[in-house]
């Protein structure tokens, strides 16, 4: 439900930060929310509302309605995010068509998900427009508090982006300031004991300064951890708007994290999905050790944003300085003392694991815009120059533990230290991208038109190995066409992606992923507030690396070709005054169409892909009870491989969930809202390396309440 803008309290005792770095994504000058003669709020990163198709930068970056962008988008609103209060943001992509989110059950740390069967949450994570690239355990991760919206754009977007996931990307958009003025607290728990407390305050300095900044301060604990943990985290912005209409905005947030680990992760196929001879492991079997299990993110994003004119073009300069210092201590599972198949007795194999990993982000994104007309055609021209530097620094050590009953564990035992570093380094990659696009309005008819070159240098300073160092280069494109006939609007589009791969000594050679892509579908927007998507895609994806587990840490090998083909439907529909649905269905065909470690895995399904996933949601706001909104839904989780061989099968789950929440007539608001209502136990996913099977038990029930003053 739409909320009046928000809220005011600011961290006191937060620490001091180091200064990292974001970036906005922005419309020209002159769009958005009008103060007198002053623009605060950018079209396609405002507040979302009530619409079902509404402007995006994502995919496109002019704002242009969704149902005009040839490829299928979703936007999930901060509206959204207010109702439900999701911890994570992967847990906002939950019911979004193409999506398989959360593959590693809760994590507190790390956002996981797979768009159309393909790894995006290294190369297909992006912060307003920028990304957030990352590699190994080098990575950004963004609290749904810091957000407006969340959009997924599905399908290779390489012709804007450069370097990114083939099945698609996830640009989350900051809440940076638009001219609005309120306040507003949330005090919130949940049944497995987090807690957390977050304010904010918007409003105007004169008639020419918008301001906006908040802060959360969150208790996390449940889901097997051994002792509770902190999260916090701030935000502040302001934009300044001048006499000839320029704008500069700056933006900062930053995120502490200081927490254990939960449970129920890497533990081994068998007492996970299969029966073990001692039965199942309980949910959220934590196979650490409360000595030896820390985590610590101390993660600084800026960001600065100019918008002007110049000589007819609207000029838009993004800059975005990032860093991340985490730091994190573990015992993993690790298969039985017997095997893969337990024995009566087995224990279960651990190994200590460490990291210290620094991971510093640099992008300017400069985009020049502007409408020509040429006779009948109309040309929405965008050019842009892109520059990205991410660089990570990063030591990983691992030592065999002592085993565990998977019954009654005992955490007594002392541990092993960490072995001498098997990876100590510098990593570094540079990426220079030249693009453009034209979309041309003839009638009915849009066509849209993207090329870009890329430049990309990787670097590998190995402080206990050979150096290495590669230079790639790439052109990718899209052609689309697109049919308006008001509320319906069929499209086709083909376009390539490349994604080139960080090195280490298992990727020397190893060439950057490139593919194509060809889409067909068609958006119909019955009215303002209902929007249905369906399209067809078939995405071919070439020298492919695929993530696995090796001795704790997240590694990577080539598998040569997959191919992913399948429909997606997604609906948002306003039935009535007083009834609402939203549903979402995928069904894919992804194939390994090229092995080159075992030919005989051709034709199989890659390890952890879910080919038949789907959603259905029905609110109902009675006219009679103002203010009160009802929400019942579930979800279908299809079944998938724990292995390429295909040999082990993960069993399917369908999962409920429902919520209420109501607007009081005082400006207090209060939020219900359980997922899996039946605490079905389900396993979220499997993979296999080295003949080892390890799993992730899937979230069982938790309900989630929350109080808000707005003021």
């Amino acid at each position: 439900m739409t909320r009046t803008a928000s809220l005011a309290a600011w961290l006191a005792g937060t620490t001091a930060l180091a200064t990292p770095l974001a970036a906005q994504e922005t419309a020209p000058v002159g769009t958005g929310y009008n103060l007198g003669e002053i623009v605060f709020e950018v079209r396609g990163a405002d507040p979302v509302g009530e619409e079902a198709a509404p402007f995006t930068l994502s995919g496109i970056k002019t704002a242009t309605p969704i149902t005009q962008v040839p490829q299928s988008v979703s936007v999930v609103g901060r509206e959204t995010f207010e109702d439900t209060h999701p911890a994570k943001v992967d847990e906002v992509l939950r019911d979004v068509a193409g999506v398989q989110s959360q593959l590693y059950g809760y994590d507190s740390d790390t956002n996981w998900y797979y768009i159309r069967g393909f790894n995006s949450f290294d190369t297909g994570a992006f912060l307003d427009g920028l990304s957030l690239f990352s590699y190994g355990f080098g990575t950004f991760y963004i609290d749904p508090f810091l957000l407006e919206r969340v959009e997924v754009l599905k399908g290779p977007a390489s012709m804007l982006y450069g370097a990114s996931s083939p099945g698609g990307i996830v640009n989350s958009v900051s809440r940076l300031p638009d001219g609005s003025e309120g306040r507003a607290v949330t005090a919130g728990t949940d049944s497995e004991g987090r807690t957390w407390l977050s304010g904010e305050a918007s409003g105007l300095v004169g008639d020419d300064l918008s301001y906006r900044f908040g802060a959360k301060l969150t208790r996390q604990d449940g889901h097997g951890m051994f002792d509770d943990g902190f999260e916090g985290v701030l935000f502040g912005g302001a934009t300044k708007a001048f006499a000839d209409g320029s704008r500069l905005t700056f933006h900062l947030s930053h995120t502490e994290m200081d927490e254990d680990h939960v449970g129920g992760q890497f533990l081994p196929i068998f007492g996970t999905e299969y029966e073990a001879p001692f039965g199942y492991f309980d949910q959220y079997y934590n196979a650490g050790d409360p000595d030896t299990d820390d985590y610590d993110r101390s993660q600084t994003i800026a960001t600065g944003i100019y918008r002007t004119t110049l000589g007819g073009w609207d000029i838009t300069d993004t800059a975005r300085l990032g860093r991340a210092d985490i730091s994190e201590a573990y015992l993993y599972a690790n298969g039985f003392t017997s095997g893969q198949v337990p024995e009566p007795g087995a224990g279960v194999n651990r190994f200590v694991f460490g990291h210290e990993s620094e991971a510093v982000i640099a992008q300017n994104d400069l985009r020049a815009t502007r409408e020509l007309v040429t006779g009948a055609v109309t040309h929405d021209l965008l050019f842009g120059l892109d520059l990205r530097r991410y660089r990570l620094d990063e030591a990983q050590a691992f030592a065999f533990g002592t085993a565990l009953d998977p019954r009654n564990p005992d955490y007594s035992a002392d541990q092993p230290a960490l072995g001498d570093p098997y990876i100590d380094g510098v990593r570094t990659q540079e990426q220079v991208g030249v693009y453009a696009q034209d979309q041309l309005r003839f009638g009915q008819w849009i066509a849209t038109l993207n090329a870009r070159y890329d430049f990309v240098k990787s670097e590998f300073d190995n402080r206990i190995g050979d150096d290495l160092e590669r230079d790639d280069e790439a052109f990718t494109g899209r052609v689309a066409l697109a049919y308006d006939l008001g509320n319906v609007t069929p499209y086709v589009t083909a376009g390539t992606y490349f994604n080139p791969q960080a090195l280490d000594t298992t990727t020397r050679e190893a060439e950057p992923e490139t593919g194509r892509q060809v889409e067909v579908g068609v958006k119909w927007q019955p009215n303002a507030y209902s929007l249905v998507t369906v399209s067809a895609f078939d995405i071919q994806r070439e020298d492919v690396s695929q993530s696995f587990v090796n001795g704790g840490a997240f590694d990577a090998r080539t598998l040569g070709e997959v191919r992913s083909r399948g429909i997606e439907m997604e609906a948002d529909l306003d039935l009535s005054e007083e009834f609402g649905l939203r549903a979402a269905l995928t069904a894919m065909d992804v194939e390994i169409t090229d092995f080159e470690d075992d030919p005989s895995f051709e034709g199989n399904i890659p390890q952890s892909v879910i080919g038949t996933f789907g959603s259905l949601q029905m609110t109902y706001s009675p006219l009679s009870v103002p203010g009160l909104e009802i929400r019942a839904g579930a979800r279908y989780l299809g079944d998938s491989f724990a292995d390429n061989a295909n040999d082990l099968e993960i069993g399917d789950a369908t999962l409920f969930d429902a919520g209420v929440t109501y607007d009081f007539a005082t400006d207090w608001t209060a939020d219900l809202n359980v997922t899996n209502l039946a605490d079905e136990r389900y396993t979220a996913s499997c993979q296999t390396s080295f003949g080892t099977s390890s799993c992730w038990q899937g979230e069982g029930r938790v309900a989630t309440l929350a109080v808000t003053r707005s003021f």
